[in-house]
């Protein structure tokens, strides 16, 4: 008798000892990330000469007002994604001010890092290629999109020109 006693004693202690009460983990607060750069272009060709008449490249800073897109994929703010749920994409605008500078402050993100697209309008300029003040030509300028990598508190700088 004294044995199935101390046998069930044993065995309760290890049920009462295996289980542990889970601990709920709290969720990681959001935090932001900023991008931020400096974009040219090659609006005047014609300064592209150096005084020995050899080329070297001096490009412009792109216009004022050019207008700069960052688009994150919703899901990847959700710490628990719903694969059959369609989630909208998240887009962050600003434009180039003077200097060529863009900036996309407060951009929402997380500790993981998360894949942001930058995406840059198209702007035509009528270019300056000789030096009488008639010696443009109207160009359109065109830059492909580029991904960067954004996780809470970082500051990306990427410098981007529209003429590579």
């Amino acid at each position: 008798m004294k044995r199935k006693i101390f046998a069930a004693l044993a065995i309760s202690a290890i049920a009462f000892v295996s289980c542990k009460k889970e601990e709920p983990v709290a969720p990681s607060e959001p935090g932001t990330a900023t991008l931020t750069g400096i974009i040219t272009a090659d609006l005047d060709v014609y300064n592209d000469t150096n005084s020995s008449g050899g080329y070297q490249w001096n490009p412009e800073f792109a216009p004022s007002g050019t207008v700069v897109t960052a688009v994150i994929d919703g899901a990847d703010l959700d710490p628990t994604p719903d694969a059959g749920y369609d989630y909208p994409d998240i887009i962050y605008t600003t434009t180039i001010g003077s200097g060529g500078v863009y900036t996309l402050s407060n951009v929402q993100c997380y500790n993981t890092p998360i894949d942001v697209v930058l995406m840059f309008n198209d702007f035509s300029y009528d270019q300056i290629t000789g030096p009488a003040t008639v010696d443009k030509e109207r160009y359109i300028y065109t830059l492909p999109n580029d991904t960067v990598t954004i996780y809470k508190g970082a500051m990306v700088i990427n410098d981007y020109d529209y003429n590579w």
